[in-house]
This record gives structure tokens, sequence and C-alpha cells, in this order.
């Protein structure tokens, strides 16, 4: 069985983690070097989580009550939730299923007198072009600000140089993964120090609180070896628990909450050192042979079968989402056949327009909601073995091919007059 869950970390790196709790941890040391990675003019700050980034920049700025955050449709539920616990107004900017970029058709539309964010998210790999949003933002005196959660890859992309933010995560299942941790680039450094003097009020999280995490993903990277993969699946299955829930209680990044009690800490010293290593080690190598594997396999698809950000200028797949109509009986069926495809966690959703005044349009979210109802993310990693790509793709072809067939039989069948 291969795994959803691919831990972009070795063993090795891991275990290195552990000793790291050994000797003294030198905080200001890392933290210059992470800021050196990022060749960029703005300031850059490491922090906890972009969750922890986001509340910082909204603190600082300090917006009037009920100012409107425009934001791509498909996002992460903390970042609006976050968006409404600030006393904001969360608008969603629904997206191409192409390029999985934001409407400026609608953005123009949307755009109001209490419009003061725009918050753009890469979404699974790919990278928007943010020329246009960067012209559009400065004609409505707006902050622009980039979401690269998903985006990161190497030096192929250090975040655009005219967004005024860019949020960078590693998490523990983002690419070049620290377990944790963010970095911020800052345009303003009058906005980028009072960000930094509010963090360096927040408590750290506890070294033993790291020691723990390292623990876990430890084990979770031990279960996801195929072979292993399969018992684990197999236990579960004798207990009657739903894998899905369990793979994503265990991966997720924050436990449900407070979400403010859980975000305000500073990253812990090993945790830091942990994503100095992890930067200083990463190239562009491992990124390109993840690019040229998905694409070698979206390539076997049949022409119907879409894949959301295929036509983005460019794209590291993160994760590799295909759209079909009956996704959870495609997923049942790839597990069958030794591939554990997953419709995702909880943490993505569409947002919902909450604004009331009658003379506003309503946000259209129509290709936001198409898109979480009928994605599904398949095990297409950098180490699946070539012979075991062309069956997954032919799973995939076949499941297409036999749910077309029975659509044209079921068109049929209703356009047969009684007698």
């Amino acid at each position: 069985m291969y795994p959803r869950l691919q831990l972009h970390i070795s063993f090795s790196e891991l275990a290195a983690s552990l000793f790291s709790f050994a000797y003294c941890s030198h905080r200001e040391q890392n933290t210059r070097e992470i800021q050196s990675f990022w060749k960029s003019n703005k300031e850059v700050l490491v922090t906890l989580s972009i969750r922890t980034s986001f509340d910082l920049l909204l603190q600082s700025l300090n917006l009037p009550q009920r100012s409107e955050v425009l934001m791509s449709a498909v996002n992460i539920r903390d970042m609006v939730e976050i968006v409404k616990r600030h006393g904001l107004v969360p608008v969603p900017v629904d997206i191409s299923l192409d390029t999985l970029s934001p409407s400026l058709q609608l953005l123009e539309a949307l755009i109001s007198e209490n419009s003061r964010v725009f918050l753009v998210a890469h979404l699974f790999g790919s990278i928007i072009d943010l020329k246009p949003y960067t012209q559009f933002c400065k004609k409505h005196n707006i902050l622009l600000i980039e979401d690269c959660a998903q985006a990161f890859a190497a030096s192929k992309y250090y975040g655009y140089e005219e967004a005024d933010v860019s949020f960078f995560s590693f998490g523990p299942i983002k690419s070049c993964t620290a377990l944790g941790g963010a970095v911020t680039l800052i345009r303003d450094r009058t906005l980028a120090e009072k960000m930094k003097s509010l963090e360096q009020q927040y408590p750290c999280r506890s070294e033993f609180w790291f020691f723990k995490r390292v623990l876990k993903y430890l084990g979770l990277k031990f279960f996801s070896i195929p072979w292993i993969y399969s018992h684990l699946l197999a236990f579960l299955s004798l207990l009657d628990r739903d894998l899905d829930v369990v793979i994503n209680s265990l991966t997720r990044g924050f436990s449900q909450g407070d979400i403010f009690a859980k975000i305000r800490y500073r990253p812990p010293n090993r945790m830091v050192e942990l994503l100095n290593r992890r930067l200083r080690s990463c190239n562009n190598e491992w990124f390109e042979r993840r690019e040229s594997k998905a694409r070698k396999f979206l390539l076997q698809l049949a022409p119907g079968i879409l894949c959301p950000g295929h036509k983005a200028d460019y794209h590291s797949f993160w994760v590799v989402p295909i759209l079909v109509s009956n996704p959870e009986l495609l997923m049942a069926n790839l597990r069958e056949h030794g591939f554990d495809a997953t419709r995702g966690n909880t943490s993505l959703a569409c947002i919902k327009d909450l604004r009331s005044h009658p003379t506003l349009p309503v946000s259209s979210t129509l290709n936001g909601e198409c898109l979480l109802k009928q994605v599904l993310y398949l095990p297409v990693a950098e180490s699946l073995p070539e012979q075991e790509l062309e069956y997954l793709a032919k799973q995939v072809n076949d499941f297409y091919t036999a749910s077309r067939l029975s659509q044209v039989e079921s068109d049929l069948t209703s356009n047969i007059l009684p007698f």
C-alpha cells in the first residue's frame, strides 16, 4: 500500500534532531542563518506557524472593525477564523480551476471602501503570477499578502518581490518540513518591527513539547513505509477505525480549541535549529524530480481528467489532485489496488461571503465549491516506482472510462419514452 503521507524529512534528519537535545542550541545564530537563506531585501521573521504570523500582522495593522479581507475562496479554515476573531470580514474571491488564481474580474466587482487586505493562496504547489494583483492592490491602496504554505520549492521561489508580505510554512506535512515553524517576509520595515516586538512578548513553546513532536513524526515516518503501512491499515480495520480520521488527527498542525491560545507562542530553539538545517540542506534537484514524476503521471491520464492548477506558470506538485465526479468511490477503488488516495483533511474550506450590506455584490464561489466537492489527492510521490506510476494511472483511467459509460447509459435510459 502506497501511503498518502510522505514526510519530506529523512530518518537521519529526525535522528539528528533528537540528538540536538544533548547540546546547547544557539537561537540567534540559527535565526540569522535562516534569514540569510532568503534572497530578498525584505525583513525576515521566524515564527511558530503561518497562523502566528498572520495574527501578528493583523494585530500590527490594527485595522478598523468590519474592514474587509479579500481572500482566495479556497483557504485554510484557521486563516478565516483569525480574520473573524480580529473583527474583520473575510470576502472570498473565486479561483480558476486551470491556474488556481483568483478572478481579477471578480476582484474588481468585490472591492469596496472597506477593503484593506488581499490574501492570495498558492494552492497545491502551484505558484501564481502576482503581477496583475500587484497593480490591482496599488490602484486600490490594498495590502497584498501571498500565502506560500504549499508552494515552497527551494531556490525556485523566494516570494514575489512586490508582495507586501509573504508567508512560507514548514509544518509537518509541508515540503522541507521542520515539523513546524514559518518564515515571513515583510516589505515595510516599520510593520516588521511591530510584528517582531509583539512576537517577543510571547512565551516559547517548550523544548519537551518539540521533543515529543520529533518522536511522533519519527513513528509516522516508520509507519509510512509501504509494507508496514499495509499492516497498519489492516490493524485499523480490525479496530473499526476510520483511516482518514486517524491520519488527519495525527498530522494536524494544531488541535481544536481556541486558535489564539495555540498560536501565540515563539518556536522552541530546537525547531529553529532544525529549520535552519533543513534550509541549508535543501536543493532544487529533489523538487525537480518530484515535478517530473507528477507531470509524467498526468500525461498518462485520460484527457477529460482535470488536475487543478495544471496551467499554472510553475507547479512543484506538493500534492497531485484530480477532479472526478465520484471521488469517494474512486478512493475506495484505488485503496483496493494498493494506493492510499485521500479526500484530504478538514483544514481547507470554501469561504462563505459574510457581508450583509444590500448594495454589495455577493461573491460567487462556484469553482471553489466544485474543487472541494470533487477533489481527490493521489499518492504520486518522488519515490513511487515507474511501473506503479503506470498502474495507478491505469486504475484512474479505467474508473473514468467506466463512469463515462455509466453516465451515457443513464442518459439514454432517461430519454426512453414509455409505450
